[in-house]
């Protein structure tokens, strides 16, 4: 399940539905389009709010001894560790040391951050005294023309398709994709302000800076959050003044604060007052942005055939979880900081509900496990059962997360975090159930610690571990509950 708890708002057309075979499929207006998670972040959406876990301080403690995700096996990284790495500005340094630091999470890093960090070590090694984004931006051009190759025969065959569509949507079109060549060329365009799109930009920044800890940042950056709330959702001629006003007190309050020099916030506001006084900026080429605004132009015309093909069309565009160019492109005008940190957060641990929220899990460590960041937003809150399915080597991973448990229990971690070693057995028993009684962990090698003999008081734990049952309101039974007191 994912972890953060998410608030979005000016998107309420769009649903999520069932799946066919182009993904996810949403609808808009009555009309149905595929892989909906896709526009996750774009522009015109309200900032993700996240919520704290309750009771889950005692698995967090255990993060810091690379726990393996228990669907994908990969050694998770604390993020309290990576906090600790961004308010000291390690991330920051010459690209020499920073190399050094990312080394040590090498077993960590897979897919496209792995890659990525393959050649941003190479060209480490031959200019360690650069940061990271400068040397992102010296091979910046190559992976430029290399995603352009890619993505010029999708857009000629949009072309040949948009002369199919009515002249008013044609010319929508031919205006989308002249916008759209300046911001693949790195020109200037203008873009109208959206107050969803700076307050969830804003949002995406604070997330970050909460994450070094630094309580005069965190100060500032509630108190821009609070001037933020005072723009209007619209911009037109009643509300651009005020717009600017309030835009002008949150460009003084950061001049004035320990932010000054954050680069991403100086940009988002720089950025956003252009915005507001019509001037052209240039923007990167965002392949969510485009699909979102491809969608709108041709919402309403009445050859739905045509309009399907050319979503289908669009969508062949390569994204950056699957392009290592478009991932370059990507991360390549952001500061080195939040390159790395891009870099780690997929295989960050997050607590994961067995039992999702949504299907009546509880916050109790018998629900609780750690999974990555990635691993935890792809299951969202799908059936674990399901989850099986999609994930095949779960059963494998889920050993391996308890015979870890057992390995830091043994060392006595478990009583030095006073966190009660009953919630290997709890974990076992909830995995056991919640598979449909066919995943079956062996903990065996628990039981042959005499240290735990004696802590098990065997007869009370007969009645205590009760059989869990599946549905949303049994799930937890109250003797699960004392089972993991004091946990």
């Amino acid at each position: 399940m994912r972890v953060p708890a998410v608030t979005i708002y000016g998107l309420n057309k769009r649903q999520i539905l069932k799946t066919d075979e182009f993904g996810p499929k949403s609808v808009i207006n009555n009309t149905y389009y595929t892989n909906t998670d896709q526009f996750a972040d774009i522009p015109f959406m309200y900032p993700l709010t996240f919520t704290s876990i309750q009771n889950s301080s005692k698995l967090r403690t255990l993060f810091s001894y690379k726990l393996p995700c228990i669907y994908s096996g990969i050694p998770m990284i604390d993020p309290k560790q990576m906090g600790r790495l961004i308010k000291t500005g390690a991330f920051t340094r010459p690209s020499g040391e920073v190399i050094q630091i990312m080394d040590k999470f090498q077993d960590s890093i897979t897919g496209m951050e792995k890659e990525a960090l393959k050649i941003i070590s190479s060209r480490a090694k031959m200019h360690p005294d650069r940061t990271i984004q400068e040397l992102l931006q010296e091979i910046e051009p190559i992976y430029r023309v290399d995603l352009r190759k890619t993505q010029t025969p999708i857009f000629n065959e949009l072309f040949e398709l948009s002369k199919q569509l009515p002249d008013s949507e044609q010319l929508k079109f031919n205006l989308l994709m002249l916008e759209t060549n300046k911001k693949l060329s790195k020109k200037p365009v203008r873009i109208p302000f959206s107050s969803y799109e700076f307050k969830y930009k804003l949002a995406k920044i604070k997330d970050d800076i909460i994450q070094t800890n630094d309580l005069k940042s965190k100060k500032v950056m509630n108190k821009l959050m609070k001037e933020s709330k005072r723009l209007a959702n619209t911009t037109d001629k009643n509300t651009l003044s005020h717009q600017k006003d309030v835009m002008g007190m949150m460009e003084w309050v950061l001049r004035k604060s320990v932010l000054k020099n954050n680069t991403q916030l100086k940009e988002l506001i720089h950025t956003s007052q252009a915005r507001l006084s019509n001037n052209e900026i240039i923007v990167p080429f965002s392949r969510k942005s485009f699909l979102y605004d491809l969608i709108r132009v041709i919402d309403n015309i009445p050859d739905e055939q045509l309009k399907n093909k050319m979503i289908k069309t669009a969508y062949q565009l390569p994204t950056s979880s699957q392009n290592l160019s478009a991932y370059i492109l990507k991360i390549t005008h952001e500061p080195s900081e939040k390159i790395c940190a891009r870099l780690l957060w997929p295989s960050l641990a997050s607590v994961e509900h067995l039992l999702p929220r949504s299907c009546g899990g509880a916050d109790i460590m018998a629900n609780f496990a750690g999974a990555t960041t990635r691993e935890n937003s792809m299951r969202k809150s799908i059936e674990f059962t399901e989850q099986l399915k999609l994930r095949p080597q779960t059963p494998k991973y889920c050993q391996q997360y308890v015979d870890r448990l057992i390995e830091l229990y043994k060392q006595g971690v478990f009583d030095k975090n006073k966190i009660n070693p009953k919630y290997i057995i709890d974990f076992k028993n909830t995995i056991y159930n919640l598979s449909n009684k066919t995943v079956d962990l062996d903990i065996s090698e628990l039981y042959k610690s005499s240290k735990f003999k004696q802590t098990l008081n065997l007869d009370n734990h007969k009645n205590i571990s009760k059989t869990l049952a599946v549905g949303p309101a049994a799930y937890f039974l109250s003797g699960v509950s004392d089972f993991t007191a004091g946990v």
